[in-house]
């Protein structure tokens, strides 16, 4: 959430923030008059207080000389009771500021192009070339089935639309793009993290927006815990409640399943593991000092370049825009991949800064050149989203016989299997 500092300083940077994002202003408004009414009973309750060292001074005098302190006595416990009631107001209304405070959305970047959804998002740059095929390229849901290597109307029966059984070469591609990239970042210096599944609803409310993901994420009835939608949300809570050393930047990579209801979704990606229900996921994350933001976002969406280079995919990265922006995050980059049967670019990951918002929730801190306390910043990058690419792979490497041969940096991670052999008929 966004520092009370700059409600109470600089509440325009929020406001002009919300119109950017086409959202109303009026809860920032609440917020500072809730706010201001905190303020101004917890003054009240300063001056009671002080009355009541007062009158007790008073009473302790006049024990001492022998004389009737009733009257003081009297009076004490109007203030006692005054300073109860005072003491209740203030804690409703620190209740009301926080959870008006955790609604509003996180102040943009200067950065982030306006727009109002995905269509305005700004290009930013394009590697690869476009495959060329002398035949007319299948999507990759029905190579999929055409290969036997995942089923999914099995998976449906047992467990509804959008799960899946993976099979053979592709549960083997899996495993081996989950370890191609926690390789990968492991030789940048990022330190491997295997995240829980599951978060209680405070640390899960640190990391995101409730009122925003709740209706994208699986609540487990009868327990205060709900499923990850990314490791993100466990790594931003990992360190609640701490102090911690960012001198350099505190790097992870964090592996875990991933849990979405993908409420609303349509189309082609009904079809095929593109968009379902769980999956798998290395994802960049980092706590660091203002003054390190950018070189860690820069160094994450590099990364990802660099990974999909190495798979040799052709991508671009585009910079979204204030209407498709999530509300935690300052500035988000998409690297989005092609895939030729529906000639269009995909997202297949993005780089986001936080900058303090979710360490304002999760009280996350470090100690200034100044020796002061002050809220990290949080990133995270996704390196690696194993069935979205396991996708984008299969439509670029297709083959005219019906095969798919493997990208070359991924052979080593599969026992030596260079092709996913076609079907014999």
């Amino acid at each position: 959430m966004i520092d009370i500092k700059i409600f109470r300083e600089t509440p325009k940077l929020i406001k002009e923030s919300n119109k950017k994002r086409g959202l109303e202003t009026k809860d920032i408004d609440l917020v500072i008059k809730t706010d201001e009414g905190y303020r101004k009973l917890q003054t009240e309750v300063q001056q009671l207080k002080q009355k009541r060292n007062e009158v007790t001074e008073d009473i302790s005098k006049l024990k001492k000389e022998g004389k009737s302190a009733a009257k003081q006595i009297k009076e004490m416990g109007k203030v006692a009771q005054e300073i109860k009631e005072t003491d209740e107001k203030i804690s409703r209304l620190f209740e009301e500021r926080e959870n008006l405070r955790k609604s509003i959305p996180n102040i943009l970047d200067a950065e982030v192009p306006q727009g109002k959804d995905a269509t305005d998002n700004k290009e930013l740059r394009k590697w690869g070339t476009l495959p060329r095929f002398d035949f007319a390229p299948k999507g990759h849901a029905d190579i999929i089935e055409e290969l036997g290597i995942a089923d999914m109307k099995r998976a449906a029966k047992v467990s509804g639309a959008r799960f899946y059984y993976l099979k053979n070469e592709l549960v083997m591609l899996s495993l081996a793009l989950q370890k191609f990239a926690l390789d990968f970042l492991v030789k940048k210096g990022f330190a491997p993290v295997q995240t829980p599944y599951m978060l209680n609803r405070a640390a899960l409310g640190g990391a995101v927006s409730l009122k925003d993901f709740e209706e994208s994420i699986y609540k487990i009835d009868g327990d205060d815990l709900y499923l990850i939608g990314t490791s993100e949300h466990a790594l931003a809570a990992m360190h609640q409640d701490e102090v911690v050393d960012v001198r350099a930047p505190i790097k992870y990579a964090g592996i875990s399943s991933c849990f979405r209801k993908e409420a609303g979704s349509h189309g082609k990606d009904t079809k095929g593991i593109f968009r379902v229900h769980t999956f798998e996921k290395i994802e960049q994350f980092s706590l660091c000092r203002p003054e390190d933001e950018k070189k860690v976002f820069d160094e994450f969406i590099h990364n990802q370049e660099e990974i999909f280079k190495l798979l040799k995919l052709p991508y671009r990265v585009v910079a979204l825009c204030s209407g498709d922006m999530g509300g935690s995050m300052a500035k988000t980059h998409d690297l989005e991949a092609w895939f030729p049967e529906q000639k269009t670019y995909r997202e297949l990951g993005s780089t986001s800064t936080a900058r303090d918002y979710q360490s304002n929730k999760l009280n996350i801190k470090y100690i200034n050149g100044n020796n002061e306390r002050e809220h990290v910043y949080t990133l995270n990058g996704t390196a690696m989203s194993v069935q979205r690419t396991m996708c984008c792979i299969i439509e670029n490497y297709q083959q005219k016989d019906g095969s798919v041969k493997i990208p070359e940096a991924l052979v080593p991670y599969m026992n030596g299997i260079k092709e996913i052999k076609a079907v014999k008929k």
